[in-house]
Formats: C-alpha cells, structure tokens, sequence
C-alpha cells in the first residue's frame, strides 16, 4: 500500500497511516516501542531551521538523527544501550553537554515497566509507574533539559498512560506535564492516534471487552516553550510571613489562662482598686499631691533650689576654718582644696549666699582666672584686684580709671 504524501498537521489530533514516511524507514521498524518519524518531522518543521541542533536524550533505534539529518538539521542522540555508532552512551539525567546548546529537544520516555529495554539497574524502564521513584527520576531528565536548551526555544514530550490489570491506572500524561510547567510554558497538548499492530488483533478487543478496560488508542505529546527568563532561577529570599489571623491565635493561646483565674494583667490588688485611682495624703490621688520638703538636718536635706543632684552643706560651718572677707583671695571654685591661683594654703570656703549650694568660678574683678586646658599659664590678674595688686599713685584712687595724657 503507498504511502500518502506528508503534510503539516494543522490540528491537535495527528494522525498516519505508517510508522514511516517517504520511500526508507527512519530509525529501525524492528525496535519495540520506536516513535512514528512523521511527527518528528512535523515538531522540526514547525519548530527549527536548517542547521539547528536537535537533542533526543532517549535516541532508541535513532529514529530522531534520521529525520533531523533528512531535513539539514545538526543532531545529537544518547541512551544507556546505545544501538548505532552515532549514538553516544549516557544517562538522561546527566547528559554530557554543555549549558543552553540544544535548538530543540525530543523524547521519548519509557512507560513504566512494559517494554523490556536495556535490563540495566540505571535504566528509568526498570521503574513501575506506580512507585514515586518513575516520576522523580523523569524530573531529574526534565530539569536536565530544561539546563541544556536554549532560552525562547521548544521541547516536545511523547508519552502514553499506564495501565496493568488488577493494577491502579496511572496518568503518567498529566503528571510528567505538572512537573514540566515547573520549568517551561505550554503551547499546546497534541493527541496522537496509534496505529499499533496489536490493536488490529480481535483476541486484545475481546479480552479488553471482557475485562471490562480499555486498550490505549492513542499518545500525548506535549509541546513546551523555555522563556527567556528560566522559571527554575532561585528566586530571592524572602521572609515568611503568616496571616495576621494566624499571629493573632498564636498569641492568644499563649496566655496564661487557667480556670477560675484571671491572667497577670487583668488582676486587681487591694480591693479591685487600680494603681492609678489610688489616693494618698489626704483625698488628693499620688499624681495631684505636692512632694513634701524635708526639713534639713545634718546637712542631708534638699532645699527648693536643689539642682543636678548636688546637696547642701557637706560639712557644717562650725568645722570649717574661719577666713575673713577681706583676705584678698578671690571666690572659690573648688570645695575642699587647696587654692591652684591665689598661693596660699588656706582652705577655700563655700559660697554661702547661693541656696543649691553651688559653688562660683572666679571673675575677672574678682581674681585670678583659672588656666584652661593645654593653654598654659591662664590670664595675668586684672589691675586692682587679687593679691599683691600694684599700689596706685598718688592723687589717684586705687580703681580709677587713668586720664589720658593732653598735649
């Protein structure tokens, strides 16, 4: 029977009557479980130009190289049992090539455990659909992929379901298309129609009859698009935040509730009567009352003018030495110690007429100034005042002020 010319497939149902097109075969017609070449050639002529890379990561009989080289296109093929020389053993999971070289990316996985592939223990044919292990191990070659193709470039997935009697049906479709939009955009899901051998036979419709379960008539193929922007970049680290809701609970069962008792902070002591509406000193409240003076005793007391901590009298005035006014010497600055200006070893004397008991820095008129820091000796004494002032010359009181000379 020949073969009908092949055509673009401009809907979601593809379908043809062969395995092959043109006069040759692509791949090889004897290997169990090899994919149809004519929807290769579609994906590429929708998907590629002449000269692209095409990946497949499950080569199988190579049916991928054949129709990627018919139409100009450069092709790469791997698989753990390799069956051609231009096939390069490796795993899915670990492809040999480097970041964002592939055009375009063809596979083909295994469903589950029905066909019997290369037997080896790394092979993802040996995993059973209904284990977790399938469907990890096809993330891995997912991600694999995803590393491997360029941005803004397409990958296609052929995949059937599974189903083994007295078994639970698996939708490996859906699932391997949920993990696939971790890393890539969907343009479209195609149904493929399967032209199986086996389907011809009445003894598989009679059986599926009887059982009561469907044979698989047809296969998904999933075409994905890899944005720009890769889905699977780590994103920034962020705090978690819980609903304000969730906080509010939190601290509510955190209270100290016990039955019959009240928490810490809506008790009341001394007869249910806050802090704040006490009363004492009369019937005025604690923050309308006047703080009451303290008589001063021993010199412990505060006067009214009491500022920066600084009380009154040190020591009583019977223990102090008796200096007269007219000593000549300046007011003091220092309580308890020797005079640093005036040279004499008397006792300097607080001032009195000041209530907070400050103490007073010597003027100008009053004596010799105090010399500042890293300034050197201070000011020489003002004329008049301090000790040892010059006397003044007759006919002149000793603070007046000097006439200028007239011609």
């Amino acid at each position: 029977m020949p073969k009908p010319p092949l055509e673009l497939q401009t809907t979601t149902l593809w379908e043809y009557p062969s395995q092959h097109y043109g006069d040759g075969n692509q791949g090889d017609k004897n290997y169990i479980g090899a994919t149809p070449s004519w929807i290769i050639w579609n994906l590429l002529q929708r998907y590629t130009n002449p000269k692209d890379l095409v990946v497949d990561p499950m080569a199988g009989s190579g049916t991928t190289l054949d129709v990627a080289r018919d139409i100009s296109r450069r092709a790469l093929g791997y698989d753990l049992q390799p069956t051609r020389k231009d096939i390069f053993r490796s795993d899915a999971r670990k492809l040999p090539l480097e970041n964002e070289k592939a055009d375009f990316v063809f596979i083909d996985p295994p469903y589950s455990t029905h066909v019997k592939y290369s037997g080896l223990p790394d092979c993802i044919g040996e995993l059973s659909a209904n284990e977790p292990d399938y469907y990890k191990a096809m993330e891995i070659v997912i991600k694999e992929i995803n590393r491997i193709l360029r941005p803004d470039r397409y990958m296609a997935l052929y995949v059937s379901d599974s189903f083994e009697k007295d078994k639970a049906f698996n939708a490996i479709g859906f699932e391997l298309f949920k993990r696939m939009q971790k890393y890539f955009d969907p343009v479209d899901i195609i149904c493929v129609v399967r032209h199986n051998a086996k389907l011809k036979k009445n003894n598989w419709h009679a059986a599926a009859a009887e059982g009561n379960f469907f044979l698989r008539g047809f296969n998904y193929l999933f075409i994905m698009h890899k944005p720009l922007k890769s889905k699977a970049a780590p994103k920034k680290w962020a705090p978690e935040r819980r609903p304000r809701q969730e906080v509010k609970d939190h601290v509510e069962s955190r209270k100290p509730r016990r039955d019959g008792v009240k928490p810490a902070w809506e008790r009341k002591k001394d007869g249910d009567t806050p802090a704040w509406e006490k009363k004492r000193d009369g019937a005025k409240p604690a923050w309308q009352g006047k703080k009451q003076k303290k008589d001063f005793v021993d010199g412990r007391g505060k006067s009214p003018d009491f500022k920066r901590g600084r009380q009154q009298g040190s020591y009583k005035d019977e223990d102090q030495p008796d200096f007269s006014e007219n000593s000549g010497r300046g007011k003091p600055y220092r309580q308890g110690r020797q005079s640093r200006h005036s040279g004499s070893d008397q006792w300097e004397q607080p001032d009195k007429r000041r209530g907070g008991g400050g103490f007073q820095k010597p003027g100008k008129k009053d004596g010799p100034e105090r010399p500042g820091p890293r300034k050197g000796p201070g000011k020489p004494a003002a004329k008049g005042s301090g000790p040892g002032r010059p006397k003044a010359k007759p006919g002149r009181k000793p603070n007046a002020p000097r006439k200028k000379n007239r011609p």
